[in-house]
């Protein structure tokens, strides 16, 4: 099987594709036929170097990756709830190592659940990781209620644009800042106003305070976020180095501070693929490709400013 594997532990994409020999799964795992795997910005930042990647280039092999979507080839005979030739998308094993990047995937049924007919490999692909980072995030740290004023930053990468939609879902008005080329994109998703991050300082557009602040970048946003949010507010922020200090800095302002990470829960997809299996709902993947365009993808990931998701289908019989 083909597989993108982690060569060093440093600052440049050290990588390989390598054909390695398919796995074998446990009585309690199931071996996936992978069809398609989705690139999250963890992925680029476990490539440049993270601690992610210190535990994982002394793992052989050193496969990269968390998304999954495919089709169950073997089931250990202690599985139960899933059987051979099942169709299945997971968020594999995080925040351990889910080897996703390969065209065979092992994984623990908790990690699974099964594609809907509607939805393509891609798409299952796209959800998993930025689906249940906004979910998470937004229903358990946003204390959302019908009405309640959101602003998320990055409305149209990978998290952002299913951050709009299961906000709306959640009740929340949703203001959210992208560039102008994904206006209309944003606002198909659903978000209620729309501010151009290059030419506006969002701070002095809204006019009122919001109740809770999801941001995608860090850094100084979360020092003018906080000028925006209420008294008590919550804003929850994606580790990255540029947000260490969210709780402190919240804190001071006399708000709540959280430094949010996603778990795997399998209630948690079932739902989520349940809320994007609805009509009108938008997994959008941005950028496709396959094990030919690999270079192409992290480049792509690397420079940022991505519309929606950026997923590889394997080809895989």
């Amino acid at each position: 099987m083909k597989a993108i594997v982690l060569v060093k532990n440093n600052s440049t994409l050290d990588y390989e594709i390598l054909e390695l020999e398919k796995p074998k799964p446990g009585d309690d795992q199931v071996l996936i036929n992978n069809k398609a795997f989705s690139f999250n910005p963890i992925d680029l930042k476990t490539l440049r170097g993270n601690k992610f990647s210190e535990k994982l280039v002394d793992q052989k092999p050193s496969i990269l990756g968390w998304d999954a979507a495919g089709v169950i080839e073997k089931a250990g005979k202690k599985v139960s709830g899933f059987k051979t030739g099942d169709a299945v998308m997971g968020m594999i094993n995080f925040p351990e190592f889910g080897h996703t990047f390969a065209d065979y995937v092992l994984a623990n049924p908790e990690d699974v659940v099964q594609i809907p007919t509607d939805f393509s490999y891609e798409k299952a692909a796209a959800l998993p990781l930025a689906g249940l980072t906004a979910f998470q995030a937004l229903k358990y740290h946003c204390k959302p209620a019908e009405g309640k004023r959101l602003l998320l930053h990055a409305g149209g990468g990978g998290v952002g644009h299913l951050a709009i939609q299961i906000a709306k879902a959640l009740g929340f008005y949703v203001i959210t800042t992208a560039s102008a080329s994904k206006k209309d994109f944003v606002k198909e998703c659903g978000a209620d106003q729309f501010i151009n991050y290059k030419e506006q300082v969002f701070q002095d557009v809204i006019e009122k305070p919001v109740d809770a602040v999801f941001d995608l970048i860090g850094g100084d946003y979360i020092d003018k976020s906080l000028k925006v949010l209420k008294k008590g507010g919550t804003i929850v922020s994606i580790p990255s180095s540029g947000n260490a200090e969210v709780k402190e800095k919240a804190e001071r302002a006399g708000c709540q501070g959280v430094r949010f990470r996603v778990q795997t829960n399998q209630n948690d997809l079932m739902e989520l693929v349940k809320l994007f299996n609805k009509p009108g709902a938008n997994i959008f993947v941005g950028e496709q490709f396959d094990w030919g365009q690999v270079d192409r993808a992290f480049s792509i990931l690397e420079n940022g400013h991505v519309k929606g998701k950026i997923v590889l289908s394997t080809g895989k019989d």
